[in-house]
């Protein structure tokens, strides 16, 4: 799967931003709600062509399916496993920590703050990585989350 979702990383963000007329080069140095509100869109985008492909059918199956995947729970989850692994640079765990320490009026109705915040912070670390064209690594955690979260890797 990880190799599937790179392959088809490495063109989109050129296509997108010459189809759009987006200045290229765009970094992430960016509001960490910005970067997450980014990081929401791409990891629900994710998440639904992961679905699509291992659990055709039904949508309304497939919709129970995503969100499952893509609740806070679920991305608070990904990101205490991907902490976990110790495999976060310090520039990544720095986008994640701001992210998570910023003081929002608002949080999901069907998670803790906690939570809450821990997705926050993944969603903005996804939106930088896509930000600075770091496809390839942003797909890389993406497709750790999954697995972890479908219990394809063990710990050991």
């Amino acid at each position: 799967m990880e190799q599937e979702l790179r392959e088809g990383a490495s063109l989109f963000p050129e296509y997108y931003e010459r189809s759009l007329g987006l200045p290229r080069g765009r970094d992430g140095d960016c509001p960490s709600l910005v970067l997450a509100y980014l990081g929401d869109g791409l990891y629900d985008l994710f998440v639904r062509d992961y679905v699509i492909f291992h659990y055709p059918g039904n949508i309304k199956r497939m919709n129970e399916k995503k969100k499952r995947l893509v609740c806070a729970s679920a991305q608070s989850e990904i990101m205490g496993y991907l902490i976990g692994r110790r495999g976060l640079t310090e520039r990544e765990m720095a986008v994640y920590r701001r992210a998570r320490n910023h003081r929002s009026e608002s949080r999901s109705k069907n998670s803790t703050i906690l939570d809450y915040r821990r997705a926050t912070g993944f969603e903005a670390l996804l939106g930088d990585l896509y930000l600075r064209r770091e496809g390839e690594r942003l797909m890389e955690l993406v497709s750790l989350g999954i697995r972890h979260l479908e219990g394809e890797l063990h710990e050991g």
